[in-house]
């Protein structure tokens, strides 16, 4: 929905600038959609980074929050959600982000209306690439997984989707031949997400 990744990056690189440490954009591609506490614990094994889990995955969700205005939408995001609500089509918001920071941008974008499922990534046991958040969320909308279509710019989130059953279309950032690897589902755009599912 948003292009929080170079955001992300900043956040990463900031709390590994406190602590004197050099976090690269090659350390920050290994974290991508597999939640906070994986990032932590990346810099914590990469870098050794002192900071608790608890206490690092707080520290970037605060800053995170502190910046949510530097965020935007990604083309073609509010017209895709306003043709599913034309065709009556319950949507499931299933992140790896904390819910306080889900909250904070939806808010931002005032988005929260939108939704009939949240699932964040601190409500399920696994993250991505494990399906736990696509299957909790198919659950809280009591569909089944193949009734479903998941959207997906991460790799990790991918996985996860078809791991679970889902049919998945990839809207990936970058290099989108790695994701053509995964589904034969890969968009430019929402916009053409949004045509290929009829919206």
């Amino acid at each position: 929905m948003v292009d929080s990744e170079p955001l992300w990056w900043s956040v990463e690189r900031s709390l590994a600038d406190t602590q004197g440490l050099v976090w690269t954009d090659e350390m920050a591609e290994l974290c991508i959609g597999t939640g906070l506490p994986n990032t932590i614990t990346t810099m914590r094994e990469l870098l050794g980074l002192e900071m608790g889990v608890d206490e690092g995955v707080a520290w970037l969700v605060d800053t995170f929050v502190s910046r949510v205005g530097a965020l935007s939408l990604k083309p073609g995001c509010r017209e895709l959600l306003d043709g599913a609500a034309g065709q009556k089509l319950p949507l499931a918001l299933a992140s790896s982000s904390t819910r306080a920071l889900i909250d904070a941008v939806l808010r931002h974008f005032q988005l929260a209306d939108a939704l009939a499922v949240i699932v964040s990534g601190d409500a399920v046991a696994a993250a991505k690439p494990a399906p736990d958040i696509f299957l909790r969320a198919a659950e809280l909308l009591g569909e089944a997984p193949a009734d479903c279509v998941v959207l997906e710019d991460s790799l990790a989130g991918v996985a996860a989707g078809q791991a679970g059953g889902f049919p998945v279309i990839a809207v990936p950032e970058r290099e989108p031949e790695a994701f053509a690897r995964l589904t034969d589902h890969v968009v430019g755009d929402l916009h053409e997400a949004a045509r290929l599912l009829g919206l």
